[in-house]
Order: structure tokens, then C-alpha cells, then sequence
């Protein structure tokens, strides 16, 4: 059941909860699912309301101290189902090396393999709505009736994406249904009412300053990355026994994503059937390029891989004319606008054009013209001097604000530039890749890096509190019964989305929490 508290408290006659998740993003969706389905009863608070409204992204609003990062503010959205309510829907697991320790990369791997997360893995994929969806790349090429793509020193894979992105409106049967969930919108977490080493209660405040305090058995914080460290950062937390490490809010991660060289097909269609996006049986896969193992381990780069770009005019219009199709054939034609409307009368041809390519080839529509990118991603170093501290002026709701100091790194475009080289060898029989000329300039070339909105690290998992903030049951070191599910607990980021891993470790979570 869905509440707001701008239109009233809780009653008292309210029934008490067995956990509190703090977050309705993905993580938290997920999580409530997956108790429920255990038999638990679940409160979830919500700092925004039912839609993305600009007063909830207020508090937002943050002080940028190193690169520019976009992210920060246009990658965080406060309301139910979080950036799930704006995000594309991409999934991809991490790869077994991101969770092992590389001897030239300080700082890399998980306190535990990625075969403890195989299980987790399986079954977030159904909670994202991909089921039904081919699982398998070389089948995907098989029911393409095309011979799987093979280059030397790269290797070739797709991520996949969620038919629904949003996760409330995937699980809205849920939320607005369910006897066993309580979910409380526009409750923004100020602070924890604890006891020594026990959570009592969460302190909330709307914006217009009513406030109340939640209770429950155990609380887990699904916050986002970002927004997770700068709670347990405040200073009217004067003890904290989770910093014991001091690593509270060091070492931020994002991923980089750079267009780092351009490609000249040296046959049209030998290209396109490689790397244009692939829709298949309602389903969206993205074929995509990595660095394989060895040859990262041969020249000590860091986890990195692409994806190619087409760039030009008609891609622009083919993509807003995608996104006006997908509000109309999805049911929210209010929210496509007049302006919108016209476009898609007015660029009918092109529609018709993709909506061929689409419906009869498969395959994603590109406009004979356009320019080819290598979008190079990369993890960041894990031990990366990039931080999440606090400023000294505070939000609407009374907390300080995040002060963000990104960073990328020299080891960071290294690892850039040896996937461009080895591209150009790889991919030689099909197009020519010629670098970008500032790609020899470290100068030159961070200003070039943008960040892709994935915000991890600041709260790593590890087994001990000398060495992280969570421990491996995501419970808060030296607490009770207090835990975080959010992308900031990991140590490593590697390249993939990191979506699909946290609701991993939120199926994960659920599993532990069950039994308590």
C-alpha cells in the first residue's frame, strides 16, 4: 500500500515491520519483493513522491570540487522507483575477474568470489522483467541466423536491457496491492535513532518540515551510492562505529566513457550486422567489445570495453522519435508532449525506416551518413583518489550537502589507450580505427572523459572493519541490525552497468535477512 506523509502521519494502529528499507530505487523494489515473498512484513520510506518533482531533487544538489562530474545531478532521481523512472534498463553482470585480486591493480577484488553471487544473479534476471530472453550470446546469434563474431585479443558480448526499466510501474502490483508492504512516500531519512549498537527507529521530514520517526526490526539503506555515503557521513552522528576504517566516502568510482577513436567501415554491411543493436523477440541486446583477460593481465590495464556510437543529426530525431513511440505504444501518452506529437508526423520516412529495420531486419535503424565512435568504458582504479565528503551549507531538508571530488587518472586513459591500440589490430579486417588526436595528451584527453552516471564505492564490503564499512552481509560494521544495499559497498567496479549486480546482492540480502 502506497501512503504520503504530506497528507498525514502513520497510525499508530499501523503494523509494526520486520525490516525498513530506506529507498525505493531498484535495490529497494527488489529487496521488498523478494521479503515479502518470504513471508515478511515491510516498511519502505521515500524521500520523493510518485513522479520526479524539482523540490525532492533539491536536496540533490551538490558541490563539485574536482572534475566536472554530470552525474551528481542529473543522474539521481528522488521518487518512487528512483532512476529506474529514467534509466534505459541495462543489464550485465561483472566479470569473474572484476571479483579476484590483480596484483597490478592495488586495491582490486571482492571479499568473496563471483560464484556467491551466481545463484543471485539468476534470479534478479527474472526480477527485471528478462526471463523470457535469450540468455546465451551464441544463441542470440544462432536464432539471428549469424555466425558469432570472433576477433583476436577482443572479445565480443552483449548486455541486455529490461523491456520495463521502471521498476515501479514492473512492480506496481506490489506496491500499491500488498497487505505485507507499507510504502511511504515524500519521508526523507534525516537521521538513525539507535541505541548503542542498535537502530531503533528512522528519523524522517518532508520538505515542508513534518517529521516523524519509523520503526521497525532491521533497516537497510538503499540509497544510491552517492546518497548512501553522505547520510552516514552526517555530523549529528558524532559515534560511528561503521568508520572505524576511516574509508567512509574514499575511493568513489564511476565509470569512464570516452568516444576514444573513430571507425571507417571497410564494408558497410559486414559491420552493421556485428554491432548494430539487436531486438529480437521483445527483447534489446547491445553488442558490445572487451579486453580479454590475458591481455589485460600481458599489458596490466585496468577492467575495460566498448561499444560503438553513431553519431549525427538523424540519430538525435531517431531517438526522440523512439522515445515519443515508446510513451505511446507503453500507455503514457499524457506524457508525450505536442511538440512531440508533430515530430513524429513530421519525420514519419524515418520512422517507417526504423520501425522496417526494426520489425522485419531486427535490427537497430543507422542513417547512411552517420559517424562511427569506439565509446571506450573503463573501471576506475579501486584504490581512485576520487571522494564523497561533506560541504559546509545545507540542503532544504537540513543535512549538509554532498561535496563531490572526482578524478581520472593517468593508469585510468592508459588503459584507454592500449584498447584503442589493440582495436586497431583486432578490428583491422573490418573498419579502420584512428585514435582521437588528443588521446596522447593525459591533459588533452580528461577533459574528453565523461562519467556515465554509475555511482560506486565510499561504503566497500569487507571482512573486516579495519578494511571497509559493510561486511559481507552488507550489515553495517559494528551494528546490529542495520545493512546497505547500494552500489557504494563495492570494492571494484569493473565496466558493467552496475544495476544487475546490486540487485544480485539485494536477492542476496533478502536470503540472509529471511531466517532472522
Amino acid at each position: 500500500m502506497i501512503h504520503d506523509l504530506m497528507q498525514g502521519l502513520p497510525e499508530s494502529t499501523m503494523q509494526p515491520a520486520d525490516v525498513c528499507i530506506v529507498g525505493a530505487g531498484a535495490a529497494g523494489i527488489v529487496l521488498a519483493v523478494e521479503l515479502v515473498r518470504q513471508g515478511k512484513r515491510v516498511l519502505m520510506l521515500e524521500g520523493g513522491g510518485p513522479g520526479i518533482e524539482d523540490a525532492s531533487q533539491e536536496p540533490y544538489r551538490s558541490e563539485i570540487t574536482g572534475l566536472p562530474h554530470n552525474g551528481v545531478h542529473i543522474g539521481r532521481f528522488r521518487a518512487k522507483g528512483g532512476t529506474t523512472t529514467r534509466w534505459g534498463g541495462q543489464i550485465l553482470e561483472l566479470d569473474d575477474a572484476d571479483f579476484t585480486a590483480r596484483e597490478w591493480v592495488p586495491g582490486s577484488g571482492w571479499p568473496f568470489p563471483k560464484q556467491e553471487l551466481a545463484p543471485y544473479y539468476a534470479r534478479a534476471i527474472a526480477l527485471e522483467g528478462l526471463a523470457r530472453a535469450t540468455l546465451s550470446d551464441e544463441a542470440v546469434w544462432r536464432e539471428l541466423n549469424l555466425q558469432s563474431p570472433f576477433f583476436t585479443e577482443l572479445e565480443p558480448f552483449f548486455s541486455r536491457w529490461c523491456p520495463e526499466p521502471d521498476f515501479s510501474r514492473l512492480h506496481r502490483n506490489l506496491l500499491e496491492n500488498s497487505s505485507q508492504v507499507d510504502l511511504w512516500l515524500h519521508a526523507n531519512a534525516i537521521a538513525l535513532v539507535r541505541e548503542g549498537p542498535k537502530i531503533l527507529g528512522v528519523k524522517t521530514r518532508t520538505l515542508s518540515g513534518i517529521e516523524t520517526i519509523f520503526r521497525a526490526d532491521r533497516f537497510v539503506f538503499a540509497l544510491g551510492g552517492i546518497e548512501s555515503c553522505r547520510f552516514f557521513l552526517q555530523p549529528e552522528e558524532a559515534e560511528k562505529p561503521w568508520n572505524r576504517s576511516g574509508l567512509l566516502g574514499r575511493h568513489f568510482q564511476d565509470h569512464i566513457i570516452a568516444p576514444a577513436a573513430t571507425l571507417e567501415p571497410l564494408n558497410a554491411a559486414t559491420f552493421h550486422n556485428i554491432f548494430d543493436n539487436i531486438f529480437h523477440r521483445g527483447f534489446k541486446y547491445q553488442p558490445k567489445l572487451r579486453l580479454s583477460p590475458s591481455v589485460q593481465a600481458q599489458q596490466r590495464t585496468l577492467n575495460v570495453a566498448a561499444m560503438i556510437l553513431y553519431k549525427g543529426d538523424t540519430e538525435a530525431i531517431a531517438g526522440q522519435l523512439k522515445i515519443t513511440a515508446r510513451k505511446l505504444l507503453g500507455g503514457k501518452w499524457r506524457q508525450a508532449s505536442s511538440s512531440e506529437l508533430f515530430a513524429l508526423l513530421r519525420h514519419s520516412p524515418l520512422l517507417a525506416r526504423q520501425i522496417y529495420r526494426y520489425s522485419v531486419k531486427h535490427r537497430a535503424y543507422v542513417a547512411p551518413r552517420s559517424r562511427i565512435e569506439l565509446g571506450v568504458h573503463t573501471e576506475q582504479d579501486p584504490l581512485s583518489r576520487s571522494s564523497i565528503t561533506l560541504s559546509e551549507t545545507r540542503d532544504s531538508l537540513g543535512m549538509l550537502r554532498t561535496r563531490l571530488d572526482w578524478h581520472v587518472s593517468n593508469n585510468e586513459i592508459d588503459s584507454i589507450r592500449a584498447f584503442v591500440k589493440v582495436a586497431q589490430r583486432s578490428l583491422s579486417s573490418i573498419a579502420r580505427v584512428v585514435p582521437d588526436p588528443d588521446l596522447d595528451s593525459y591533459d588533452r584527453f580528461r577533459l574528453k572523459c565523461g562519467d556515465n552516471y554509475h555511482h560506486m564505492g565510499g561504503m566497500r564490503v569487507s571482512s573486516s572493519p579495519s578494511d571497509g564499512v559493510v561486511d559481507l552481509n552488507l550489515r553495517l560494521h559494528g551494528m546490529e541490525n542495520g545493512y546497505v544495499c547500494s552500489a557504494a559497498v563495492y570494492p571494484n567496479s569493473g565496466f558493467s552497468n552496475p544495476t544487475h549486480t546490486l540487485l544480485a546482492l539485494a536477492v542476496r540480502l533478502a536470503d540472509h535477512l529471511s531466517p532472522i
